[in-house]
């Protein structure tokens, strides 16, 4: 209840910034303009808590549906990407074209997923680093991946990245915010597609995040 009525005010500070980011955007002042777009950053990471947190109430109650359509996957991580590029320009985006491979599931969902670990490979990554995202198909299977050049996970964290409201804790990961629930919803999205997800990774080079959706699902009319 407290996370639905918090999207209230949320909704009205979104548009009363984007109304003074529009009048402000040819101004001479270049701090209003620049604290404009930083307020408009601020706004969508919190619309995305707000948002992570209803879905595990809606995940505990059974009240959280996968209505699938036929849909590009190409095309859906080529959006996915330039919407991160909107608020993570100190990283370099590289895509591997995928196959033409149509996909039946919940394009909203697995957007959902996708732009999670964009965002979770930049927050976790030095300014100027590579993130690679690429998609294959592999035992009938479709296997998406996001690697990056970050200060990667110990092995006995990678066991428990995906359980809810778990947190990695090093003196890296001390000073970025977060409450463990992207990984679990992403997991949970998954996992009710009949896929699975999973990671990669190693002390100080990195890591390569994975989910895979059956073959059976994707070509299914």
């Amino acid at each position: 209840m407290a996370s639905h009525e918090l999207k209230t005010p949320l909704t009205s500070l979104n548009a009363l910034l984007q109304v003074a980011s529009l009048k402000l955007k040819n101004s001479e002042d270049p701090f209003l303009a620049g604290a404009m777009e930083k307020s408009n950053i601020q706004v969508k990471r919190m619309t995305a808590m707000i948002n992570g947190f209803l879905n595990i109430s809606r995940l505990e109650s059974g009240k959280i549906y996968i209505e699938k359509q036929n849909f590009d996957m190409e095309a859906l991580i080529k959006d996915m990407i330039s919407e991160a590029s909107l608020t993570a320009s100190t990283h370099l985006m590289h895509f591997v074209q995928c196959p033409p491979i149509p996909v039946n599931a919940d394009r909203d969902k697995i957007g959902s997923v996708i732009s999670n670990l964009i965002n979770n490979a930049v927050k976790y990554s030095p300014k100027g680093k590579n993130i690679e995202i690429a998609c294959k198909t592999k035992d009938n299977q479709l296997v998406v991946s996001i690697k990056d050049e970050g200060m990667g996970i110990k092995r006995d964290d990678l066991t428990k990245i995906f359980d809810r409201y778990y947190r990695v804790q090093t003196n890296n990961t001390q000073h970025i915010a977060g409450f463990g629930i992207g990984l679990y919803l992403s997991a949970e999205i998954i996992h009710r597609h009949g896929g699975e997800i999973w990671a990669e990774s190693e002390s100080g080079v990195g890591s390569i995040f994975y989910f895979s959706l059956p073959l059976e699902t994707i070509w299914a009319v």
